[in-house]
């Protein structure tokens, strides 16, 4: 796990690192603090962050800029915002942050946070086999456009590539989130926030793959799809 902690107060900076360190290593959380007390450098990289604590008011930038940016790199971000200006907080909850810690913070505060922020990363991603390894890799579920089988072996299809996993198809399956995953077909799961097109025996996905509706799901997922679209 990537973390940011961003605050021109270099006093602070160092005391909320020990914090966040002492949590994640005693839940055996791998992961890796930056630290930062002026933001340019960390706007001009293109560190992708799963959890970020960001001072609102700072001399070169301001924290709600900063965290527009890493949301742009990482929508599932978690994100921290601490500050002592009141006039903030609407920019930040817009922006859906974890908690408002105002200096000094409260320890127990922070840990409460860092839990429902652990629940909400953990939820964020899938966790894979890749095939033929025994190596562990965790995929951005929004990343993924659909679960396939083909040949005896499983793939994840994201944005970028096609990895071939370990595990079974319905393992994978039943780790998808029913909200906007669905199975078509017996040979693929979908994510429905890809399709760009819907015909009723037919998926057009963003990426231009066409995905059949088997004959025996197409009046059950033409429910499902236009209840999705209501929710949405």
């Amino acid at each position: 796990m990537k973390i940011l902690i961003c605050d021109d107060e270099e006093a602070y900076v160092e005391i909320l690192r020990a914090h966040v360190h002492e949590y994640m290593a005693n839940r055996f959380v791998a992961h890796e603090i930056i630290t930062s007390t002026d933001p340019t450098p960390v706007l001009r990289s293109d560190t992708r962050f799963d959890l970020a604590f960001l001072d609102i008011q700072m001399a070169q930038t301001d924290g709600i800029t900063l965290a527009k940016e890493l949301k742009k790199r990482n929508s599932k971000i978690a994100l921290f915002f601490v500050t002592n200006y009141d006039e903030y907080q609407d920019d930040a909850m817009d922006l859906q942050a974890f908690r408002y810690y105002s200096k000094p913070f409260d320890v127990c505060r922070l840990y409460s946070g860092l839990d429902k922020a652990m629940e909400y990363i953990d939820g964020a991603y899938v966790d894979i086999f890749l095939y033929g390894d025994n190596v562990q890799q965790r995929i951005l579920i929004d990343d993924i456009l659909y679960l396939t089988r083909s040949n005896r072996k499983n793939y994840l299809k994201t944005k970028n590539q096609s990895i071939p996993i370990r595990e079974s198809f319905e393992q994978i399956s039943e780790k998808l989130p029913p909200l906007f995953f669905y199975q078509v077909h017996k040979s693929f799961v979908v994510n429905l926030h890809y399709v760009n097109q819907y015909s009723y025996s037919e998926l057009y996905l963003t990426d231009g793959t066409r995905i059949p509706i088997a004959p025996r799901k197409q009046a059950q997922f033409h429910k499902y799809w236009f209840e999705y679209l209501r929710r949405r």
